[in-house]
């Protein structure tokens, strides 16, 4: 007869453990929230986006190497953040342009990877293109946050 040690019924119930909590994970419902909810519960996710981001940079990469491992942290960061607020379920009404908005953090955040593979390949010049075109492309996320009336989602250089 097999008797099962306690770490082989561990590795045993690990398998179980993660498709249970990918279950979990998948259907989860959004929170429906009204207008003013979704600009008070926006604007607290952005403002800790906003901090960490601040904590990440506060030390400038002295190498490729700390610059793509500094511009993950900051993925990482601005993908929570979004999947945050893309949790919120506006009133119909506000659903499209939080859409916009939220199509538009992706879209920096698909640059900052890019930025990300540059570092990662020692490519300066391709590194500074990527934190420019994510530069340039903040005034379109802020007028989006705007027409929302998030006050702080988008409106520091600091964070997507």
């Amino acid at each position: 007869m097999f008797r099962a040690t306690r770490a082989t019924r561990s590795l045993l119930v690990l398998p179980a453990l993660a498709i249970l909590s990918l279950g979990i994970g998948c259907g989860g419902s959004k929170q429906q929230v009204s207008a003013a909810e979704l600009d008070a519960k926006a604007d607290q996710i952005c403002r800790t986006e906003q901090t960490k981001f601040e904590q990440i940079q506060a030390k400038p990469p002295a190498n490729a190497s700390e610059a793509a491992d500094q511009t993950k942290e900051l993925i990482q960061v601005a993908e929570t953040a979004s999947s945050a607020i893309d949790d919120l379920a506006p009133p119909d009404a506000l659903r499209e342009a939080l859409d916009m908005y939220l199509g538009a953090r992706d879209d920096a955040i698909d640059r900052m990877k890019r930025g990300q593979d540059a570092a990662e390949n020692q490519d300066s010049r391709s590194y500074g293109q990527a934190q420019t075109a994510v530069a340039k492309s903040a005034p379109r996320r802020k007028r989006l946050a705007d027409s929302l009336g998030f006050r702080l989602c988008s409106s520091s250089a600091k964070a997507v």
